[in-house]
Order: structure tokens, then C-alpha cells, then sequence
């Protein structure tokens, strides 16, 4: 059976890999109005990234205060996404550790509340599935923007970015 910390794993190295790959190209394709959810390559990888910071802090962890909606615009470069990405991945793996190691209860209720003011009673464990989910979605929309540009994404399959597999995964 899948667990949260392996969804996990295989999310941060696939987003990894694509962060990775928009730094190949040059930041006025990146930053680019391409009319997608969040406009440009570079808004869409930071949409994923705040998710994840937002769902950690804000239901997971209980600390709301430590949470701050980040401005894409406020990003230069791809080391501050980057730097981001490294901010966000550790907090995140710090809690996924404590939680195996204390063995967490991933069934804590939080109430997940979107800025619309709707709510929801999810687990900690549905709240983790949804950051999960929500990468997805981006991912796929990412894949859509490097095809009109001919750039051959990078293989975000589970069979290529297995964490339960030893080997390094040396595919680009």
C-alpha cells in the first residue's frame, strides 16, 4: 500500500525535475503570459510550491502564522524558486520524519478552509493527499505549455520516479 511520505517523495522529485528544467530556459519564456491558470511557467511551479507551504502550515501543522502567500512577482530568478522550493521541501520533510519516526496520527481532523470561506473536516492525511493532488494537476498543466514550445518534458511516470526503488533515478 502507498503511504503519504512515498506520494511524497515521488511528488518533490518529479516537481524537482521540472523546477529543474525551467532553468534551462531563458526567464522571459518562463515568466511569459501563456493565459494558463496561473499565467506563466514560472507562476504555475510557485502555485505548486505555496500549496504545499500553505497545506503544511496552515492544516498539517496547526501553525497558520507561519504561513505568507507568496508574490510571483517577488521571484527574480530561478535560485529564489529554488530557494523556495528548498525552504518549503525541507519543512516539509522535517514533518513527514517526526510523524513516521512519533508515529503521527495522519487521521488528526483539521478543518481545511479555502479563501472562499468554505471549509472542510479533512484527515492530516487528506490534507497531505490534496497538496499530492494538487501538483497533478499543475504538473499536467506544465506538460501542456512545454509541448507548445517543443521542449520535451521531464518523465514525471512513477515507474521513472519510484522512491522505493534504490537505484538513483539517473533519467533526466
Amino acid at each position: 500500500m502507498m503511504s503519504i511520505p512515498e506520494l511524497y517523495e515521488y511528488s518533490s522529485h518529479v516537481r524537482r525535475r521540472f523546477a529543474n528544467k525551467l532553468t534551462e530556459e531563458p526567464w522571459e519564456e518562463i515568466t511569459k503570459n501563456r493565459e494558463a491558470s496561473f499565467y506563466s511557467m514560472r507562476n504555475i511551479l510557485i502555485h505548486m510550491i505555496d500549496c504545499e507551504d500553505w497545506i503544511v502550515n496552515s492544516f498539517v501543522l496547526n501553525t497558520p502564522q507561519e504561513y505568507k502567500e507568496e508574490n510571483p512577482d517577488d521571484f527574480g530568478n530561478m535560485k529564489q524558486v529554488l530557494d523556495y522550493l528548498d525552504r518549503v521541501e525541507s519543512k516539509t520533510r522535517e514533518y513527514l520524519k517526526a510523524a513516521e519516526k512519533n508515529k503521527v496520527d495522519f487521521n488528526r481532523r483539521a478543518n481545511f478552509a479555502l479563501s472562499s470561506g468554505e471549509s472542510f473536516d479533512l484527515s492530516v492525511e487528506e490534507c497531505l493527499f490534496q497538496s499530492f493532488t494538487e501538483q497533478l494537476y499543475h504538473m499536467g498543466e506544465l506538460i501542456a505549455l512545454f509541448w507548445q514550445d517543443d521542449i520535451k518534458p521531464p518523465p514525471m511516470m512513477w515507474f521513472r520516479n519510484n522512491p522505493r526503488q534504490k537505484t538513483p533515478r539517473n533519467t533526466p
